[in-house]
């Protein structure tokens, strides 16, 4: 074992309860560091799947249309108004070849074509405003996952049938079998089965949104053929952005991604990221000066050994080196002691919190704690930490220190 190194570990061994002091404050630093990590990563994370749980991370929407202006003769300028809410409905005609080609992309998880509008809902009396949305077959739980959600029924839909969240059947009094009035915007109107009953979370979705069938939808928008929308899901949200800007240059459609519709999420999650940032500074800062100050103390308490060790010839270089390795051990095994302790204290806090219902009451993930991060930022600062230390100890004369 080369002689610095065996010296380090030798006066890191000789002070026990100095050394057991040292290794819980750079322990306890690093439990502060992984906690923020899990609980800041985690309610990120919370955060994110409660807003675009029960969202397209992208859509491809018809370009709104336009009226063509006719040019005018001589010095006559054509001027023309549009009156918004009058213009005709934009449809996405020939979606098949769109949806093939959004298939087709890397990193695209589910897409499905729906035919969406405004409408209400009757039953005897009651009525109901409602936003309805039809899918194509098969893929009904494509965008939100109305398959988990089902508390009645199935989520299979036929022609004529429809599903509604639970606040619409409380509100309605009615069940699976029975069938509602829906009408249309667009003045259509149509008697449609309540084939299921979906909870999904989301008192926006359970109160105001029903589902059915894309021929159905159809009819009831007047939309022949066509659809109003292409809805995309992606493996990688955060990639939203480019691959929407990619869509629009492949179909000429208007995409829309998720990020830019909710620009407020984004500003609260770099808040929450910055404000763990802080505590996760300071607790590297506590790291360096515990570190500093121990080996500090270490550096002027064996002065007079490392006079000794001077005087025998070893040279400035190794006494750096010496103090250098005692840093770094203290930041490697202080920062593993601590990582184990933060994954084993955030296991236990998502444990304690856990509802009766299986969510979770305090957002902390253990799995996002950046234990690895953690360890590599401690082992660096402790190590760093260790050169004021070291250049005092390597500057000792051993005369001055004989003739004391």
């Amino acid at each position: 074992m080369p002689f610095e190194l065996s010296v380090a570990l030798r006066y890191i061994r000789s002070g026990r309860l100095q050394t057991v002091l040292i290794f819980s404050g750079v322990a306890v630093g690093i439990v502060v560091f992984t906690f923020m990590a899990a609980l800041i990563n985690g309610l990120a994370v919370s955060l994110t799947n409660n807003v675009i749980g029960n969202i397209a991370h992208v859509r491809l929407e018809p370009p709104p249309r336009l009226p063509r202006t006719l040019g005018g003769e001589g010095d006559v300028r054509a001027l023309v108004a549009v009156q918004r809410g009058n213009e005709p409905r934009a449809e996405i005609n020939g979606w098949r070849n769109f949806v093939r080609m959004v298939e087709e992309m890397p990193g695209v998880t589910a897409s499905a074509a729906s035919v969406s509008g405004s409408g209400f809902i009757q039953r005897g009396e009651k009525i109901l405003p409602v936003s309805v949305t039809g899918y194509e077959p098969g893929k009904e739980s494509a965008m939100i996952d109305l398959s988990a959600g089902i508390v009645r029924g199935t989520a299979a839909l036929g022609p004529g049938d429809v599903l509604i969240g639970v606040i619409i059947a409380e509100q309605l009094g009615v069940t699976t079998g029975q069938r509602l009035r829906v009408r249309s915007d667009r003045g259509r109107e149509r008697a449609l089965l309540i084939k299921g009953i979906f909870d999904v979370r989301s008192a926006s979705v359970n109160e105001r949104l029903a589902f059915t069938d894309l021929a159905t939808a159809q009819s009831l928008f007047d939309v022949a053929g066509a659809v109003s929308r292409i809805e995309i899901k992606l493996a990688d949200i955060f990639s939203a952005p480019a691959v929407a800007e990619r869509l629009a240059g492949m179909t000429g459609l208007q995409a829309v991604d998720w990020i830019r519709e909710n620009a407020r999420l984004q500003d609260a999650l770099s808040a929450q990221g910055n404000t763990g940032d802080l505590v996760k500074f300071f607790s590297v800062l506590l790291i360096i000066i515990a570190v500093a100050s121990q080996l500090l103390l270490s550096a002027v308490r064996r002065r007079g050994e490392i006079g000794i060790m001077r005087s025998m010839g070893v040279s400035r270089a190794s006494v750096t080196w010496i103090f250098l390795c005692q840093g770094l051990f203290i930041g490697l095994f202080g920062s593993l002691l601590g990582a184990g302790l933060g994954y084993g204290f955030a296991n236990f806090l998502a444990r304690v919190t856990l509802r009766p219902d299986g969510t979770q009451g305090l957002p902390i993930d253990p799995a996002l704690g950046e234990y690895g991060l953690a360890i590599g930022i401690a082992t660096v600062a402790s190590t760093l930490a260790a050169i004021l230390p070291a250049r005092v100890a390597s500057r000792t004369d051993p005369v001055e220190v004989m003739t004391q």
